[in-house]
């Protein structure tokens, strides 16, 4: 039975192997590791786009996958990979025992633009993560080029409250001429996270006062992260549905970044900005 995140090359190679990192799909950067066990081989190669294969130290003890291995533990592969090394963006990954090929993954790096960057300090708290009603900070590490958690605790911010600040405002494919360009208004946004995980913000000034509801950015349960999604409702007459792919609060304030469709009144699309102060 192939293992879940890695593409095999055939099904007696997928039984006894699996490459463990990168994952399919993963987003690289900094100093990782490719590794994996496989059982049994005399030697892994990984080969990276067209590049030559390189070799990759094997026997390391994998306990975990003795029952895989006929009782073999010495069966680990693991490799120290710089991703900064690499070009920005989407790379093919593939892992060879004994010259065949048996994994491949697509890997997508992100690098900040150096191959090491020394002296550099940085912390960010993480809101609501991993669970709802806690927070992580995370510390840049120099010695692997990336962020590392550094503590928990459970004083993130509530979510309820007052907001002041802005909304920017792109509309495009207006039935009404004078709809469409881009905007700037000064709001209140009254944020209320309920039960069944509803999100209700209500954005006022002089003009119109807007209603939006749906789902909520995170869980009550666990912290599980979903795409927030539902209508809207003005007091000007207009409507429709909103989506959002970026919403995050801090004990400052929000950030947000919603796509509206119009569909109550008006016919079209507005991409939308919210940053706003408690």
């Amino acid at each position: 039975i192939a293992l879940a995140g890695c593409a095999f090359i055939s099904a007696a190679i997928a039984a006894e192997s699996a490459l463990e990192n990168p994952q399919p799909n993963a987003i690289e950067s900094g100093i990782s590791v490719i590794s994996g066990w496989y059982c049994p081989a005399t030697a892994i190669t990984v080969q990276i786009d067209s590049a030559a294969p390189f070799s990759v130290p094997y026997g390391s003890q994998r306990g975990d996958a003795a029952s895989r291995c006929g009782g073999a533990i010495n069966t680990g592969f693991s490799y120290l990979i710089n991703y900064n090394t690499l070009a920005p963006g989407a790379h093919a990954l593939k892992a060879f025992a004994n010259g065949v090929q048996f994994a491949t993954a697509t890997v997508n790096v992100v690098t900040l633009g150096a191959e090491f960057l020394p002296g550099k300090a940085g912390e960010y708290i993480l809101n609501n993560f991993p669970d709802f009603g806690k927070r992580t900070k995370v510390t840049w590490q120099q010695s692997k080029q990336n962020f590392v958690v550094s503590g928990t605790d459970t004083q993130a911010a509530p979510i309820d409250g007052v907001y002041v600040g802005g909304l920017t405002s792109t509309n495009t494919g207006c039935a009404s001429a004078g709809n469409n360009g881009s905007f700037f208004d000064v709001y209140k946004f009254t944020i209320t996270f309920g039960a069944q995980s509803q999100l209700t913000v209500k954005a006022e000034n002089s003009g119109a006062t807007c209603n939006f509801t749906g789902m909520a950015f995170y869980t009550t349960t666990g912290g599980d992260i979903v795409v927030p999604a539902g209508t809207f409702a003005c007091t000007n007459g207009l409507g429709g549905t909103w989506t959002s792919d970026r919403m995050t609060y801090d004990p400052l304030g929000v950030l947000a970044n919603l796509t509206l469709k119009y569909t109550v009144n008006e016919s079209c699309s507005s991409a939308s900005r919210i940053g706003a102060a408690r």
